[in-house]
């Protein structure tokens, strides 16, 4: 999926990312990268709130999971977060981009149970792993 597919996507389907302000700046098939604007997304010292980190690290995480499932022929993907472990080791005082790969290349099949693990940083200041459960949408 291109930026602008997850952008309207956003708009659409995730409004709060839209209002937090969380861009794709670009997907490939092994990196997602976002931007996150500290503006409108700091606390009470000027900082980037973790809350925001936290949001546009999984959302990028899900993306490159949600490209992946796409490029393996998943007609209607979804993908959650079900385990995740961050560490905050520097407040961040301005827009940043949040770096989402595999920690693994997956092979996603349709039908099995799929479960990707990828790694996400906000440069030296967060680090974020995450494990996603990833599958096709039955039509309803």
């Amino acid at each position: 999926m291109r930026p602008e597919a997850f952008q309207q996507l956003f708009c659409e389907q995730i409004p709060l990312l839209a209002r937090m302000q969380i861009y794709p700046e670009s997907v490939s098939d092994d990196q997602v990268v976002v931007r996150i604007p500290l503006e409108g997304n700091s606390n009470d010292k000027g900082t980037l709130f973790a809350g925001a980190a936290y949001s546009a690290l999984v959302i990028a995480g899900w993306m490159l999971v949600m490209n992946c499932a796409e490029q393996s022929g998943f007609r209607r993907p979804w993908a959650a977060i079900v385990d995740a472990h961050c560490h905050y080791a520097k407040a961040i005082r301005e827009e940043v981009c949040a770096t989402a790969v595999f920690v693994e290349t997956p092979i996603l099949i349709p039908g099995e149970k799929n479960w990707p693990k990828v790694i996400v940083s906000i440069g030296d200041c967060v680090v974020f792993e995450g494990t996603y459960a990833v599958g096709e949408r039955h039509s309803a």
